[in-house]
């Protein structure tokens, strides 16, 4: 009996020792990914560890569509089912022609200012063998009935002469809507070419000079060739003089600063600041002096209709002729949406 009891006990603590054994080995065995290096473990296809989002995150890398990460997997040495957490994330799918902006839930804008397609999709072409298309309103309104719409491709001349009004149904035609004011600024950065990082602020006073050669100078540029009057080059940031500059974003959208205006879908009312019509922010009241506008802004101008106005569409970025004043954040707020005119043009945008 004394045997037996001993047998018992010894096989008891057995028992016992195993499954404080199994606890501990079951406790072991859960994974807490909570740092760069338990991340790192696992394996990455275009997305990354963002520590600074919140207590760290795995992000998608900005320069692809889509991505995954799986963490590690731990092997007992045995046959065993393990799961493993994975991971997956498919951004919006921008068409071809369109960048995609990571911001405001992302979006997609157009990379290079509007050309006017047909119908059938081919470029628009006066006539008499012009390279011009759609250089007048009546050519806008012809066009527009016609079934035209707008495009985005590099080389071909922006389209111009067309009213705010006109640009949203030329937007609308593509399956896409004109952009905000909003979403125009989130995607009006300058590649920075020496860290290669967006740039809004503290840009070059002469933008038109390397590495960016924006046309905001360009009287002798694309003199006589642009669309009706005027210098406007062709899309992409190509110019006569200097070739194809890098007037371009990170995201890879071009002449957002100078060419032509632009139109967004807004419209506001103010009364003029005190400083006059045309006026620079220099961080707390406007001015009209130049140097008083900072070069955290890049003396981009404001220009504002005289006294108090109403119904007023926002145009964006500045024209050719604007140098220092022209850039992510010159505006023109002196005119209705129904207006047109030789350096006015436009970009779509789709959610």
């Amino acid at each position: 009996m004394k045997n037996m009891m001993s047998l018992l006990n010894k096989k008891t603590v057995l028992i016992g020792l195993i499954g404080f054994l199994f606890i501990t080995f079951v406790l072991a065995s859960v994974f807490i990914d909570n740092s760069q290096s338990d991340f790192d473990l696992g394996t990455y296809n275009n997305t990354l560890y963002n520590s600074s989002v919140g207590s760290g995150a795995v992000q998608l890398n900005l320069s692809f569509n889509n991505g995954t990460y799986t963490s590690q997997i731990f092997s007992t040495g045995s046959n065993v089912s393990l799961n493993n957490l994975s991971w997956e994330y498919q951004r919006i799918q921008c068409p071809e022609g369109m960048a995609y902006i990571n911001k405001l839930n992302g979006y997609c804008i157009d990379k290079y200012e509007a050309i006017a397609l047909n119908s059938d999709g081919s470029w628009h072409e006066e006539s008499d063998n012009q390279e011009w298309r759609a250089t007048g309103t009546n050519s806008t309104a012809t066009l527009l009935a016609a079934g035209g719409y707008a495009g985005s491709k590099a080389g071909y001349y922006p389209w111009v002469y067309i009213s705010a009004n006109d640009a949203r149904t030329a937007c609308s035609r593509a399956g896409k809507h004109l952009c905000t004011s909003e979403e125009w600024l989130a995607a009006s950065n300058l590649k920075n070419t020496t860290t290669g990082q967006a740039q809004y602020f503290n840009l070059p006073t002469t933008l038109s000079a390397s590495p960016y050669y924006c046309v905001v100078d360009s009287s002798t540029d694309c003199a006589g060739e642009s669309p009706g009057s005027g210098n406007a080059c062709k899309t992409g940031g190509c110019t006569d003089n200097e070739g194809c500059g890098n007037c371009v974003s990170l995201e890879g959208v071009y002449d957002m600063t100078g060419n032509v205006w632009e139109w967004t879908n807004e419209t506001v009312g103010y009364t003029s600041p005190p400083s006059g019509t045309t006026s620079y922010w220099n961080g707390t009241a406007w001015t009209t002096s130049g140097a008083a506008g900072t070069a955290t802004y890049g003396n981009d101008a404001t220009y504002f209709s005289s006294g108090t106005v109403t119904g007023k569409a926002v145009l964006r970025g500045g024209d050719w002729s604007l140098g220092a004043r022209a850039g992510p954040f010159c505006a023109y707020l002196g005119s209705g949406p129904a207006v047109t005119y030789y350096n006015v043009g436009f970009r779509c945008c789709s959610s």
